[in-house]
C-alpha cells in the first residue's frame, strides 16, 4: 500500500539503528511511499527499505558493531578516517550483505540521496542510479562526514555527508508538491543542536575550502531552523514525526551490540505505538488504487 506522502530519513551514524526499527515496522505492515529522501546513514539503510530487504540493515549494523576494523581510533590516526569506509561500503555493503539492486531498481518509490559539494558548499541531490556502482558511490559520499572520512569523487564533484549542507532533507520532498510527509528523526523531541566548538580545527584542516568551513560552522543554525519548520508543519498536519521520546543512549560511533539492539527495538516499538495515529494521518493521503491490508495491530 503506497500513500501519496513523502518519507524523510535523518542520518546520525549508528543511531540509525532506531530508524531501522521503524523501517522494519513499515516493511512488516507494507507501508510504502512514492518518494523517500535521505542523507548520511539514512541513505544506507533507506536503500534496503526501498529494495524490501527486511534483515539487511540489522546485518549491516551488526557487522559494523562487532568488527574492530569498522570503527577504530588506530585506523583514524593511520588513514585519517574513523570509519573504515572500504570495509563498510565494499566488504560489508557490497559483498557480505549486498543490496538487491534489481529489486531496488524495480521499486515504485523514487529514492533521493543528499550529498554536499565541498567546493561550492551546496547540496547535491541524486535520484537516478543507472548502475549499482553509482548508487554505492553516492551512498558512500553521503555517509562521509568531514574529518571522520575523506570526500568521495563522483562525476567531477568532491562530495561529503549530505547532512552537512542539509541535515534534514525535507525540501526535496516538498518540491514534488506532496501535501504530507512522514519524518523519522534520530534525535529526541526538544533536541537543540549547539554551535560547534571545533571551528578553529575546521579552519586549520580545511583552509582551502572556505565554503565547507562555513557549512560546518553554521550547521546548528540550519538544523534548528529546519526543526522549527517541521514543527510548524506538524501543527498544520502536514508532517508526522517519529522520533525517540528520550535522548538515545548511543553515540554516532556506537558499537555496543546490546545498545544497538535496544535502539532497534525502541524504533520498532515507537512505530507500533504510533501506528493508529500514523494510519489516520496517511489515510487522508492514500492513493485511490491503494489497498490497505488490515494488519496493523490495535
Amino acid at each position: 500500500m503506497e500513500y501519496d506522502a513523502g518519507l524523510m530519513l535523518e542520518g546520525g551514524g549508528m543511531r540509525c539503528a532506531f530508524t531501522v526499527g521503524v523501517l522494519d515496522y513499515f516493511l512488516d505492515h507494507q507501508i510504502e511511499f512514492p518518494y523517500v529522501a535521505t542523507a548520511s546513514a539514512g541513505a544506507l539503510i533507506g536503500s534496503s527499505y526501498i529494495a524490501k530487504q527486511r534483515d539487511r540493515n540489522t546485518e549491516l549494523l551488526a557487522g559494523i558493531g562487532k568488527n574492530r576494523k569498522a570503527i577504530s581510533i588506530k585506523h583514524f590516526l593511520r588513514n585519517k578516517e574513523l570509519f573504515s569506509m572500504d570495509f563498510i561500503f565494499d566488504k560489508l555493503a557490497n559483498h557480505l550483505f549486498p543490496l538487491d539492486f534489481q529489486s531496488f531498481s524495480q521499486a515504485s518509490s523514487r529514492f533521493i540521496i543528499g550529498t554536499t559539494d565541498i567546493n561550492t558548499g551546496r547540496s547535491v541531490f541524486y535520484d537516478t542510479f543507472q548502475k549499482q556502482e553509482d548508487l554505492s558511490t553516492i551512498i558512500r559520499a553521503s555517509c562521509s562526514l568531514p574529518v571522520l572520512a575523506p570526500s568521495v569523487g563522483y562525476k567531477g564533484k568532491q562530495l561529503v555527508d549530505g547532512g552537512v549542507a542539509d541535515p534534514i532533507p525535507i525540501l526535496p520532498l516538498m518540491k514534488h508538491r506532496l501535501k504530507k510527509h512522514v519524518v523519522i528523526l534520530t534525535r529526541n523531541k526538544g533536541y537543540v543542536k549547539k554551535p560547534t566548538k571545533l571551528n578553529w580545527f575546521f579552519k586549520r584542516i580545511f583552509q582551502d575550502k572556505p565554503e565547507l568551513i562555513k557549512l560546518l560552522r553554521d550547521r546548528h543554525v540550519r538544523y534548528n531552523d529546519t526543526m522549527k519548520k517541521l514543527r510548524a508543519m506538524e501543527q498544520r498536519h502536514e508532517a508526522f514525526i517519529i522520533q525517540p521520546a528520550e535522548p538515545l543512549a548511543a553515540s554516532r560511533i556506537e558499537n555496543s551490540k546490546q545498545k544497538l539492539e535496544a535502539l532497534y527495538h525502541q524504533g520498532y516499538q515507537e512505530a507500533e505505538k504510533n501506528s493508529k495515529a500514523l494510519q489516520n494521518f496517511l489515510n487522508n493521503s492514500q492513493k485511490p488504487a491503494a489497498y490497505i491490508k488490515d494488519n496493523v495491530p490495535s
